[in-house]
Order: structure tokens, then C-alpha cells, then sequence
């Protein structure tokens, strides 16, 4: 699938930019009475907290005052009764201050409760709906998938990105294990080995790797590397491969690994468009939120600050609009149309069709945000398209 601007050049991101701003507006629309919601219960702890030490603090003084008063008063009558009386008296207050103070505690303690557990909830819905977005519509980050398998489950890790500040983690577990047969059907690599019945003879041998399970995967901007494993756990075979030149090497074996792609007999043999094609495929199937039965959020930050505990989503929103503001604007470039983002899709059939998104739209969703949505048009850069 290619995406174009109007005018049939490409755009810098392979993707539905049109989907993704969608969603994005989406998203910046839900999250904020979220995050509001949060904020205003943040808020309404401290006032609590406040008033809680207020309270306690008044009583503490007012249960010393009487202790002095009673002091004073008995200070040149000091006989046995009014002693009496005034411990007595001084026990009284003490109980009686003991007993306020806790109920201003349990006061204190179920308003938390109902405090710390919508922000709680809030906190979980804005991680939910940040989860179906980050991984695949913030542009241009630096990311970084990190995947194993162990005893014949399916692949489980971790994927994290940074760009500009803005940096944030998954974890990933897969529906099940995925076979090299399941990615590209038979596939075979040749391997060294003896051939002879009474005389010995070194000879290439093609090993069919066809049912070895994908067992672990380090995928980054620069290189892709891939290991598998048959069902036994032996006959390892590791592939790396530069992503701009897809240059790779191969290594087969574990106790003691044969780079195979340093023997130029062995590497004669190698089908390097099919193991370029493998590749390829693996990449495909680690970025393929269908095959996952886990895609948690498990950390988003801004300049090192949790973006949901701090409340401080729209700041690292500000860098993701601020990305697609600037697409936008060649939309606007390579486009007819001036009041309207266009983009072509073209399928591998070599079918096009167009999608439209009015400027009016964005202008209409972000004005629903009242200063933050105008700090982000701003960052978007809306005026310079209207």
C-alpha cells in the first residue's frame, strides 16, 4: 500500500495520515475531561489534606488551651479536689479531642478513597485509549521491539519509542507461536556437512527450517535480528539484517555457530531474496496488532515526567500534532484544494482512491478544548492552513 500526497508524491510516512489524524482528534477530545477530571480531584485532595490539618491543628490547640486554663485556675487553690477535678476535666477534653480527630481521620480517609479511585479510573481509561494510538501514530520516533519465546510460547516482551522528549513503553505477548512456514511457506538454508560411506567429503547440505518456531527478535531503526529454533530447542539459526541496505549475515548452530554468510561456497547457495523476504515478513508479523493478545501501556513520560500521573498529557501531545502539522501543511502544498487535506491511497493493485478532512473539522474539535486546543493549533500550525 502507498500513501501519496494529491499530487502522487509520497509521503514521508507510510500510513493512512488521514486515519491517523482522525484518531488522533479523537483521542485529544476523549482524554481531556479525563484528564480535567484528574486534575480537579488532585486538586480537591489537597484542599482535603488542608482542611484535615486545619481541624486536627485547632483541635490540638484548643485541647492545650483548656490544659493551661485549667492550670491557671488551679494554681493558688491547689487542693486535693480541685485536682481531682482538674484531671479529671483534662481527661475529658483529651477523650473528647482524641475522638474528633479520628472522625475528622475517617472523614479524611473515605473522601481519599473516593478521590484516589477516580483518578485511578481516570488514569486507566486515558492509558487504554493512549494504548490504541502511541505505537503506531506518533511519527518519526526512535523504537525499538524486544521479543523471546521460551519452552514453545508464543513471543513476549517489550516495544518502546522516543521522539523529542516524548518516550513510552509496551508489553507485548502474542496469541501464539509463530513458525517460519507460517510467514513464507518452505525455506531451506544450506548448511556444512559429511557425505560418504567409507571416504568422508565435506558437501553442502540444505537444511528445511520450515518448522522452526520463531523464538526471539531485536528490532530497531537500524537492523532486524531474528532466531529460530526447531521444537527440540537445537539447530539455532540467527539472521541480522540492516534495514537501508538489507545486507545480512546468518549464523547456524549453538555449542558452535557457523556464520554461514562468511563462506562464499556456503553463501553461493543462500537465496538472498528469500531471506530478505523472511525478513520481511518477520517485521510484518511483530508490528501486527492482530496477532497480540497483549498491547498494554506501561509507561509514558515527557522529559523524564509521568505524562498521566503528572497530568501533563497535552504538553507531549504538543509534539505529536506538531508532527502532523507539518504534513498537513504539504498536504495543503501538493494538494488543489485549500481548504481540505487530501491524500491518495493506492493499493498494490495499482488501484488509488482519495480521502478529504476539512480544516473546519480540526478547527471544530480543538475548539471544544478551549486553551489547550488553542496551544495545540498553534503547535499544529491551523491558522498558517485556513
Amino acid at each position: 500500500m502507498k500513501y501519496l500526497y494529491q499530487d502522487s508524491v509520497e509521503l514521508p510516512v507510510k500510513r493512512d495520515f488521514i486515519r491517523d489524524l482522525t484518531d488522533l482528534l479523537t483521542l485529544t477530545v476523549a482524554v481531556y475531561p479525563l484528564e480535567n477530571g484528574i486534575i480537579s480531584a488532585n486538586e480537591e485532595l489537597e484542599r482535603e489534606r488542608g482542611d484535615q490539618d486545619r481541624k486536627v491543628g485547632r483541635i490540638e490547640a484548643f485541647e492545650r488551651d483548656v490544659g493551661m486554663q485549667l492550670d491557671e485556675m488551679i494554681k493558688d487553690d491547689a487542693t486535693e479536689e480541685m485536682r481531682i477535678c482538674k484531671d479529671v476535666t483534662s481527661e475529658a477534653c483529651t477523650s473528647c479531642a482524641d475522638q474528633q480527630k479520628a472522625k475528622i481521620g475517617s472523614d479524611f480517609d473515605a473522601s481519599f478513597k473516593d478521590l484516589t479511585g477516580n483518578i485511578a479510573h481516570n488514569s486507566e481509561e486515558m492509558r487504554k485509549i493512549l494504548s490504541l494510538f502511541l505505537e503506531f501514530g506518533v511519527y518519526d520516533t526512535r523504537q525499538g521491539y524486544s521479543l523471546t519465546s521460551t519452552g514453545g510460547d508464543a513471543l513476549h516482551g517489550e516495544f518502546e519509542a522516543e521522539v523529542d522528549g516524548l518516550s513510552f513503553g509496551y508489553e507485548l505477548e502474542f496469541k501464539e507461536p509463530v513458525f517460519v512456514k507460517q510467514l513464507v511457506g518452505v525455506f531451506s538454508i544450506p548448511i556444512p556437512g559429511k557425505a560418504g560411506i567409507f571416504r568422508k567429503e565435506d558437501v553442502l547440505k540444505m537444511l528445511d527450517i520450515s518448522n522452526h518456531r520463531l523464538v526471539g527478535v531485536e528490532y530497531t531503526d537500524e537492523h532486524i535480528i531474528a532466531e529460530f529454533k526447531d521444537r527440540k530447542g537445537e539447530k539455532a539459526v540467527r539472521i541480522e539484517m540492516q534495514h537501508v541496505t538489507n545486507n545480512y549475515s546468518m549464523v547456524y548452530g549453538d555449542a558452535e555457530p557457523i556464520n554461514l554468510t562468511k563462506d562464499e561456497s556456503i553463501l553461493e547457495e543462500i537465496d538472498s531474496a528469500e531471506v530478505i523476504y523472511l525478513m520481511r515478513e518477520v517485521i510484518g508479523c511483530v508490528r501486527d496488532a492482530e496477532k497480540r493478545k497483549v498491547s498494554m501501556l506501561k509507561t509514558m513520560t515527557f522529559d523524564g515526567v509521568d505524562v498521566i500521573e503528572e497530568s501533563v498529557i497535552f504538553d507531549s501531545l504538543n509534539v505529536v500534532f506538531a508532527k502532523y502539522g507539518k504534513i498537513a501543511s504539504e498536504c495543503i502544498a501538493h494538494g488543489a484544494a485549500k481548504d481540505e487535506l487530501v491524500i491518495k491511497i493506492e493499493s498494490d493493485s495499482g488501484a488509488r482512491s482519495e480521502k478529504y478532512m476539512a480544516i473546519s473539522t480540526i478547527e471544530s474539535c480543538l475548539s471544544e478544548l478551549g486553551e489547550k486546543g488553542i496551544e495545540l493549533a498553534g503547535v499544529f500550525g491551523l491558522d498558517a492552513l485556513k
